[in-house]
């Protein structure tokens, strides 16, 4: 009873009613929960489109290698920089895409990433020399890239909650369905028109870009999300470039080495295998055709997979070690495939291997940070892996000091091999990291419970008499948790009252 006294007199404090709360204290509107379907697929289906034409635009890059080096006659090294300029910069941008998102809106930064990828396209077209390819590819399609790709991943993680490993593997395929069609597109319209008409006709197919960005409508326009990714805008996020606390994280730690290991050679196949079937005597036509296969199952490996990696039953870490060992393993193996169809066999597998790591990046770095350190986490990610855009030039290298391109397969393999055992040092980290948590815990409950022992009741000692006015007032000026906006910026409250008499019904009126 004496309990329940004591909170009467901050009852008006705490109230509901908005007129007394001030704005900054008020409770936000009401949250509409992820869907999990509805408006979702149609951002899963828009951002799948942004990925044939962006991400696809990308991975088929290759088929112009050959007519870019008998264009301007450079070394096999220094033109796939033209390529691998732009995906170290869809990487690197990736973080800067994000806050701009949360900044002005998925559908504004999706729109002005298509259009500044139909200019850069293009300008590409009309480069005189290499050195203008690489900042009108490189630099400005890469920049581009990477605001038309980020703002679906965000709206997907936004829209889907249980069904997020599957919507992810859907709107990654994007990328695979892109290279398998436009591989082809792209060699037919060189065959054709030549090189620089081709990626003029395609700069006008990106107008559906810029048309399927209406479709990312915001999931609360009016209120605030529990989205991990929409809680940016409070999040370390806003200042991940000087915050380097998550760098002394084990466990981010082996995540981010392992993957920097196993993307080193992920876009080289895309680059250099046409360019290694055609020295093996293979035509360019059948050359395209393994990229095509190549294709089409990493389109399909990452929607199944994206559906099997979904049930509670699969270790994901696991999936991706085997992944990544299976990727490995195939680079290794390439200077035993001489023939057209070992090379059709080697895309066929290579696109079924990478399909697990490449979805789970994005969702096994949610599993191992958390949701509270994703959006710093994933901004890390994004940058770590444009290691990415040395392995062409790498691998472009090699071919030019030993006329082969086995080494640059070789090495990236091992690499992947690599990989795949750092990764199991996670298991031991985590382990670790709970260990060391729990011992603090313990010390802390230990010092905490000392020092509550010594704290002071906070009910005040009332005798059976009912309490009055001035029995509150002369307890909480005194009382160490009392608070001066309550007790001493309130005079006119009590006027009126009797300090001496009044009871429980002039007390409740405060």
């Amino acid at each position: 009873m004496h309990i329940f006294r004591t909170a009467i007199p901050f009852r008006r404090f705490y109230s509901e009613e908005p007129e007394l709360i001030p704005p900054e204290h008020r409770r936000p509107p009401p949250i509409k929960p992820p869907p999990d379907g509805g408006w979702g697929w149609v951002i899963v289906v828009s951002s799948f489109l942004y990925n044939v034409l962006v991400l696809g635009y990308h991975n088929s890059f290759g088929v112009y290698l050959i007519s870019l080096l008998n264009e301007f006659g450079e070394t096999s090294s220094k033109t796939a920089w033209v390529g691998s300029i732009s995906y170290g910069f869809i990487m690197i941008c990736g973080p800067l895409a994000g806050k701009l998102t949360v900044r002005y809106g998925a559908r504004e930064i999706s729109i002005l990433g298509s259009l500044i990828i139909m200019i850069s396209i293009v300008c590409s077209s009309y480069a005189p020399n290499l050195g203008t390819l690489f900042f009108t590819h490189g630099f400005l399609s890469g920049v581009g890239s990477s605001f038309a790709f980020t703002p679906g991943m965000i709206m997907v993680s936004q829209y889907f909650t249980t069904k997020r490993s599957l919507a992810t593997g859907i709107v990654m395929s994007g990328g695979a369905a892109g290279a398998l069609v436009q591989t082809r597109l792209h060699l037919y319209l060189i065959d054709t028109l030549g090189w620089r008409q081709s990626l003029r006709v395609f700069s006008g197919l990106m107008i559906i870009c810029v048309i399927t960005g209406f479709t990312y409508l915001p999931l609360n326009p009016k209120g605030v999300t529990r989205s991990v990714v929409d809680n940016l805008k409070n999040s370390p996020l806003k200042k991940f470039v000087v915050d380097l606390g998550l760098w002394k994280d084990k466990v981010f730690l082996i995540w981010v080495a392992a993957n920097g290991l196993c993307k080193f050679g992920f876009f080289i196949p895309y680059v250099h295998l046409v360019k290694h079937a055609v020295q093996l005597g293979i035509p360019v036509h059948s050359g395209t055709n393994i990229m095509l296969f190549l294709g089409l199952t990493s389109m399909v490996s990452r929607i199944i997979f994206g559906r099997i990696c979904d049930s509670e039953r699969i270790n994901r870490l696991y999936f991706n070690q085997a992944s990544v060992f299976g990727v490995g393993l195939l680079y290794m193996l390439i200077p035993l495939l001489k023939s057209y169809g070992s090379l059709v066999a080697f895309g066929l597998f290579l696109g079924i291997a990478d399909a697990g790591n490449y979805i789970l990046l994005p969702v096994l770095t949610f599993d191992l940070m958390g949701a509270e350190k994703m959006p710093m986490a994933w901004g890390f990610m994004l940058t770590v892996n444009a290691v990415s855009c040395l392995g062409p030039p790498f691998a472009g290298w090699m071919n030019d000091m030993t006329g082969s391109y086995n080494l640059g397969f070789v090495v990236p393999g091992a690499l992947n091999v690599a990989a795949c055992f750092v990764l199991a040092f996670i298991p031991l980290a985590k382990r670790s990291t709970r260990q060391t948590c729990k011992s603090i815990m313990n010390v802390t409950i230990d010092r905490s419970t000392q020092e509550i022992m010594q704290w002071p009741d906070i009910l005040p000692p009332f005798s059976e008499e009912e309490p009055t006015v001035s029995t509150y007032v002369n307890y909480f000026s005194k009382t160490t948790f009392r608070s001066p906006e309550i007790v001493d910026s309130r005079p006119e409250v009590y006027s009126g009252v009797d300090a001496e008499t009044a009871g429980p019904a002039e007390v409740t009126r405060l």
